[in-house]
């Protein structure tokens, strides 16, 4: 009879636990929550989510490293193809406002369904891009690609800070390894396919000697300088007939089938471990099933992140907010418009300006594996300093010496170094202040997606009026304002002081 006894109350243990105190020195929610995520079962999760970010960098940078090519397939220029990718920023805030944090909220025990439904769909719109010979199509696939990253974005997130708790600076950053890592990969894995040559646009071909090597679309002309002259290549056009479009996605359409060939492999993996929940995840399944009962407005309730100082949470959010838009904006000009300028600027040939952008993309990644590093020993509001002083520093000389081959390619890896981890710092330095919840962590997203929607046709408009070396005015813009918000920033948040540690400012 007592052995029954015994059994009864172990069972229900996990929910008398979060309800009430015993007479014996109970442990605390947060010693209870540590005992139930084990080592193995936070790296497991970590990595998983760290191939959730692999593919979204697969898929979204792809349209960077292709971008001259999709504009041929599309009929379009550089304003135009920019405007389709920014609606993916568009379908990213109504993914916000219609939702996105409150269904994770209210599904949170069902977050690895939501990934594996999210990166599905990814996969299959990505298919479909090689077939896609409207912009307008090419706007609507890009609307509902923002539409799954953001709920990706939130359920990955969410995932991570539940389970590190006050050390997930670190984790944060290693997942967002994982983005660059995709966006380094995806030059190399399109680089076959793409085309040979360059095509002749006077507004964007801001070099004399780019103008010389200048073909016509998909022809079947060889390239030979020697025997071409200036006054044949002045009368080339880029107006394509029908008929050579389908010409163009022949080889094309390889590279994307490669990137939805691995994000289906990573959906299916989200998919085994939905089916497969280890026994901790079923014991958390009754505190998920609490949460899901929050109304709406305690999840929007500012003095849940902050208690007692909901007015500092708002300016932290704010803060959080710009420092986004300024990372994502400086992100965005070197992965859509590296390749452009490498080929219409600097002069390289297809090969080598894949290379530039995936040298990018490699001290992209190495700066957010250091930053991942780093963080666990330098405190974030240290960090983002660095970051900030380092993209001014590399803008600056980008600015003024980017003639100078050597220099471009050095300073365009030390760009891509400073501005890799700046995105996770941001979530990460406002996590030290205050409790990110679902709905918190969508303001990076929102911020994300405001930068799309404004700063990717401001940049698409400027490089089809002045030429694609406008890219390097904007760069000085993005390395003024990163290094200027820190001490914003840290001057508000040192007002209350490291939500973890009360004697760290």
């Amino acid at each position: 009879m007592e052995s029954y006894k015994l059994k009864e109350i172990e069972e229900k243990a996990p929910i008398l636990q979060s309800e009430e105190k015993s007479e014996d020195n109970e442990p605390t929610d947060d010693s209870i929550e540590e005992k139930q995520f084990s080592t193995t079962h936070k790296v497991l999760k970590t990595l998983c989510v760290i191939l959730t970010w692999f593919s979204m960098g697969l898929w979204s940078e792809v349209n960077g490293a292709t971008f001259q090519d999709l504009m041929s397939l599309t009929n379009s220029n550089y304003g135009a193809l920019s405007q389709a990718i920014s609606m993916k920023g568009v379908g990213g805030l109504c993914g916000c406002f219609l939702g996105g944090g409150y269904i994770v909220e209210r599904l949170h025990h069902k977050v690895e369904l939501i990934l594996a439904v999210c990166v599905m769909i990814s996969a299959g719109l990505n298919l479909a891009i090689p077939f896609c010979h409207y912009v307008v199509g090419f706007g609507v696939i890009n609307f509902i690609l923002g539409w799954a990253d953001i709920l990706l974005n939130i359920a990955g997130q969410i995932i991570i800070m539940d389970i590190w708790k006050e050390k997930a600076s670190g984790p944060l950053h290693s997942v967002h390894v994982g983005y660059g890592v995709g966006g380094f990969i995806v030059p190399q894995i399109v680089k076959p396919f793409i085309s040979k040559q360059l095509p002749k646009d006077e507004k964007t071909i801001t070099s004399s000697v780019c103008e010389v090597m200048t073909l016509p679309l998909f022809t079947n002309s060889t390239f030979d300088v020697i025997n071409t002259t200036d006054s044949t290549l002045s009368n080339v056009t880029t107006n394509l007939p029908t008929s050579t479009l389908s010409n163009t996605s022949s080889n094309f359409k390889y590279g994307f089938f490669i990137i939805s060939g691995i994000v289906t492999l990573v959906a299916c993996l989200w998919i085994f471990f939905y089916f497969l929940k280890s026994k901790q995840d079923k014991i958390l399944e009754n505190d998920a099933n609490r949460n899901s009962e929050k109304s709406i407005k305690d999840m929007f309730n500012f003095n849940t992140c902050a208690p007692g100082d909901p007015i500092f949470a708002f300016f932290l959010y704010v803060l959080l907010f710009l420092w986004v838009y300024v990372a994502v904006s400086g992100e965005r000009i070197g992965s859509k418009y590296l390749y452009s300028y490498a080929r219409n600027q600097a002069c390289f040939s297809p090969s080598k300006a894949e290379n530039f952008l995936t040298s990018y993309w490699v001290f992209h990644t190495v700066g957010r594996v250091l930053g991942f590093v780093g963080s666990s020993f330098i405190h974030m509001k240290y960090i983002i300093f660095i970051e900030g002083v380092g993209g001014f520093v590399s803008s600056v000389v980008l600015f003024f010496y980017s003639d100078n081959d050597i220099i471009l390619w050095v300073f365009v890896c030390c760009l891509g170094f400073f501005t890799g981890p700046t995105y996770p710092s941001g979530v990460a330095w406002t996590n030290r202040y205050i409790i990110l919840t679902a709905t918190g962590v969508m303001i990076p997203s929102i911020a994300s997606g405001i930068a799309d929607i404004s700063f990717l046709p401001i940049i698409g408009h400027f490089v089809e009026m002045l030429g694609i070396g406008v890219m390097t005015n904007f760069f000085l813009g993005y390395g003024v304002t990163i290094c200027a918000l820190p001490i914003i920033m840290q001057s508000i948040a040192c007002t209350r002081g490291d939500r973890f540690f009360k004697n760290v400012t």
